[in-house]
């Protein structure tokens, strides 16, 4: 009798610890399926910045697969198109796409620390434009100059008059500009 009830206590036991991790294993499966993303759109943000929009375009394909509804993917995917052609046209309609999927648009830009005339910018930085369905962000790649705002906060977000190439957002009556990667005034239409 007393093997029985050892058995059974055993058998018990790992019963238990069985149902434990089953329990926790979607769990996990989920934080490393959310960490795989985001890693490896980390990655394909940093080819898009090394201008290597194949390899970049490529990669998150590959993650689109895996996970076919991803919309940061989406969105990132429609950045690496817009800059690997300059197809102004058909990165709107991939935007729209991905805002539809619940991410929005993406850009690399530059943003200005100086007044900004038509001459070139000295003093900047430069970094990631996110726009979202309810907020913007800018994303240095080095600097402190990070803006994390909802729209209500935003009193103006539009090309500038001097250049239509720069275009600027207005917080708290101070003008935040910026210039987008290509330098044109496609993108900065395309942006605002």
């Amino acid at each position: 009798m007393s093997l029985t009830f050892h058995f059974s206590q055993r058998f018990a036991l790992l019963a238990l610890s069985t149902a434990l991790l089953i329990s926790v294993l979607p769990g996990v499966h989920a934080r490393q399926k959310t960490t795989n993303q985001s890693s490896t759109n980390a990655a394909a943000l940093d080819l898009i910045y090394r201008q290597k929009y194949n390899d970049a375009i490529n990669r998150l394909e590959q993650s689109l697969e895996r996970e076919p509804g991803n919309s940061e993917t989406i969105t990132y995917l429609a950045t690496a198109n817009l800059y690997q052609t300059l197809d102004f046209i058909k990165a709107q309609r991939e935007f729209e796409d991905a805002f539809k999927a619940g991410g929005g648009a993406t850009f690399f830009v530059t943003h200005a620390h100086e007044a900004l005339a038509t001459g070139d910018v000295v003093d900047y930085c430069r970094g990631w434009l996110h726009l979202r369905r309810d907020r913007i962000q800018f994303v240095p790649l080095d600097g402190t100059h990070v803006l994390d705002l909802t729209y209500g906060q935003v009193q103006e977000f539009k090309r500038n008059k001097v250049t239509k190439r720069a275009f600027h957002i207005k917080v708290d009556g101070k003008n935040q500009n910026f210039r987008g990667r290509s330098n044109s005034d496609t993108e900065a239409l395309l942006i605002v």
